[in-house]
């Protein structure tokens, strides 16, 4: 199997070393210099790929998208901070009738805390004393914040507890009763740690996801690679996930 890697930052370099560890075939490998607006991307170029795997930046990856559509290759995105153009970016890909992976986190751990702070906010919706936050960190260099999978957490307690209306990613004064706080932290090399807490005046529990390589996030994105290489449609890597906690194979 041979994928393509569009972007070759940390998470690109990263991906490689494991996909070459893991029998892959890789190449061609798009820069910011080899793909200037989305150039590079041509079905010539692609012809040999199997799957395209993106970690790019906020600002190129919709170009990106939509030219691999256009070739008709599978895709598997892992570049956050692009959300806002999802009404752009899906109606490219549904025309394109191509397999399309795509999500702020590509951890398979990261997605078992999704679970578990969806069942823990079940638990606590008739607790009132318990108040709800989210706070991630993450080293100096990521563009984006919050980051993706935070606002993805803080959503996740918006749709278990209903005296919850908003998340509030800014301090501008007090946060009302029925906001959750999602704090960020940019600082150092850390890969990610995201913590889901409920805090009470009398006691605190969290919930914690760290990351201690890059790696753990390469081979996500491997696994993704592998789920869409056959198929057609739309796929977040929730559902991806869903598909190997049923007995899936990776």
């Amino acid at each position: 199997m041979r994928i393509a890697l569009i972007g070759y930052g940390q998470m690109g370099r990263e991906v490689e070393r494991a996909a070459l560890e893991a029998g892959f075939q890789v190449g061609p490998i798009f820069t910011s210099r080899t793909n200037p607006e989305g150039r590079g991307l041509t079905a010539e170029a692609l012809r040999e790929v199997d799957v395209c795997v993106d970690f790019s930046t906020p600002q190129a990856v919709v170009t990106n998208i939509q030219r691999v559509a256009e070739a008709r290759k599978p895709m598997v995105v892992g570049t956050t901070g692009w959300y806002d153009r999802w009404d752009d970016v899906r109606p490219v890909v549904e025309r394109a009738e191509i397999g399309f992976v795509y999500g702020p986190n590509f951890c398979l751990g990261i997605h078992v805390l999704f679970r578990l702070v969806a069942y823990g906010a079940r638990l606590f919706r008739h607790l009132s004393d318990f108040d709800p936050y989210v706070v991630e960190w993450h080293h100096r260099r990521k563009a984006d914040h919050p980051s993706g999978t935070a606002l993805r957490l803080g959503r996740i307690l918006l749709e278990h507890l209903e005296q919850k209306t908003h998340l509030v990613t800014r301090l501008e004064g007090r946060i009302p009763p029925e906001g959750i706080s999602v704090a960020s932290v940019r600082a150092g090399a850390h890969p990610g740690t995201h913590l889901v807490g409920f805090d009470a005046p009398f006691e605190t529990l969290e919930i914690t996801h760290t990351v201690r390589h890059r790696r753990a996030f390469a081979l996500g994105a491997l696994a993704a690679a592998r789920f869409v290489k056959d198929r057609r449609g739309i796929f977040s890597f929730e559902e991806v996930v869903d598909h190997f906690l049923q007995g899936g194979g990776i």
